[in-house]
């Protein structure tokens, strides 16, 4: 058999049989960062979920949370990641104007779902549900940038600020794209 015809098979078994690469990450938080352009299965959630056990003492977490200049006190992961989420449909924003091509938002923020928020007791059904919803809608976008797609996005943001966190609506609303 042709060694080169042979080598996704062994790429396959190797990665059944349960042993571990040096290139995986152990963490999909870390994994996602480091590889932006990484395509989870939309539809293989079982990493980062609502079911997902957050760890106590994760940078973010109640009593870790993350200090910075913008925050001394410091954020909650959630909130950090959310700060991404902005910096990231800024990014998009330029490259469809521009008609360049557009990193995939989903790989990374699809981890909302397993991030702990500032107020942990807020991430409930309710949360993961809008969540959810916002993350079908990067979907979307990531399938098909445009400015339509783009200001669903902001709408989406918005649509969750206004039951959670709401203090951010207007920021957010500085983000659509007129």
């Amino acid at each position: 058999m042709n060694r080169f015809l042979l080598l996704p098979f062994l790429l396959v078994l190797a990665g059944c049989s349960g042993e571990t690469s040096e290139l995986a990450s152990t963490d999909p938080h870390v994994a996602a960062a480091n590889n932006r352009d990484a395509q989870p299965d939309p539809l293989d959630d079982s990493d980062c979920n609502l079911q997902t056990v957050l760890d106590p003492n994760k940078p973010g977490s109640p009593g870790h949370l993350i200090k910075s200049d913008r925050n001394p006190n410091g954020d909650s992961e959630l909130a950090v990641l959310m700060r991404l989420f902005v910096d990231d449909l800024r990014d998009a924003r330029v490259l469809v104007e521009a008609g360049q091509a557009v990193k995939p938002l989903f790989p990374v923020h699809r981890n909302m779902r397993c991030a702990w928020p500032t107020i942990p007791a807020e991430r409930d059904e309710g949360y993961d549900a809008r969540a959810q919803s916002y993350l079908a809608i990067v979907r979307g976008f990531d399938a098909a940038p445009s400015k339509g797609s783009y200001n669903v996005i902001i709408n989406s943001c918005v649509a969750c600020h206004q039951v959670s966190c709401g203090g951010v609506i207007e920021f957010i609303e500085s983000l659509r794209w007129e």
